[in-house]
């Protein structure tokens, strides 16, 4: 009797648990994915104080994406974090690496998502035909309204990809100022193969507390246009990965930056990983 007991009261708690963690307040629920830095300072040029002599280490990190720099904030730039690394288009003007990609394990930022080693993705997602995407984002939205990061090889027919060439770290906005920072032409193929790393925003408000981040990255700048619904960051390979199941290597990656709207996939996984609320978990993955 008494071990019956015991085994109805542990199932009652367990229930009890899972109930507080989904219906609960956001602060019992678990951090996923986590923030560092701040997306409106990034959009508004802006290196926050407290961030200003911070090292990050990326062999804490499972994947990320946002701005990034190696060595000085001069060379701050797009950035994806894979494999103990990160990936960084330097910007800085007086390097002999100039626009190309440069990588390290140690590094500064401004603003970047990622997800702590150790979380399992929820599901898998393959496209059935050529997709664009929009078609992309609305096809997540509807698995996930709620929102969800995702990592993942696409065969991309054609890759369009954009990338910052100046560092955004004077205080003049990035979204008034696209001329001054983007000026450089697109890196386009008719056909390659990239590592991506992104967010679909689901389609519960961005601007709730837990979803301002979110808000702030998908910002176009424009009253007239709405917020981006996703964004999507890649590595650009020289050919078909060398491991489908692991990050890309040094030797395969040739490139690095956003990829924009009139990209389409037309192969590849991408693993899903939902929202549940996001936190600020810089702690854990400062190396000073």
């Amino acid at each position: 009797m008494r071990a019956f007991l015991k085994k109805e009261i542990t199932i009652l708690l367990a229930i009890g648990l899972a109930a507080a963690v989904i219906f609960g307040p956001l602060w019992w629920r678990p951090v996923s994915p986590c923030v560092l830095g701040d997306f409106a300072a990034r959009s508004q040029a802006k290196i926050p104080e407290a961030l200003k002599d911070i090292y990050f280490d990326a062999e804490q990190i499972q994947f990320g994406f946002g701005t990034a720099a190696i060595g000085e904030w001069q060379g701050l730039g797009d950035s994806v974090v894979a494999n103990g690394m990160a990936w960084v288009r330097n910007t800085n003007r007086q390097s002999p690496k100039y626009y190309n990609v440069v990588s390290n394990r140690y590094f500064q930022s401004n603003a970047l998502v990622y997800l702590p080693r150790g979380y399992a993705f929820e599901s898998a997602w393959q496209p059935s035909q050529v997709m664009s995407l929009p078609q992309l984002w609305e096809a997540l939205t509807k698995k996930y309204p709620n929102g969800a990061v995702f990592v993942g090889y696409l065969r991309l027919t054609p890759l369009r990809l954009m990338a910052i060439a100046r560092p955004a770290i004077d205080n003049r906005g990035i979204l008034k100022n696209a001329p001054y920072y983007y000026t450089h032409p697109l890196q386009s193929s008719t056909e390659t193969w990239a590592y991506v790393v992104g967010v679909a925003a689901g389609s519960v408000a961005t601007d709730r507390i837990d979803r301002r981040w979110l808000g702030d990255m998908l910002e176009t700048g424009s009253t007239r246009a709405p917020r981006n619904q996703g964004l999507m960051h890649a590595l650009v390979l020289k050919s078909a990965p060398v491991d489908f199941q692991a990050p890309p290597q040094r030797a395969e990656i040739i490139g690095v930056g956003q990829l924009v709207a009139d990209s389409a996939i037309a192969a590849g996984e991408l693993k899903l990983y939902p929202i549940s609320r996001a936190g600020n978990c810089d702690s854990a993955v400062r190396a000073n």
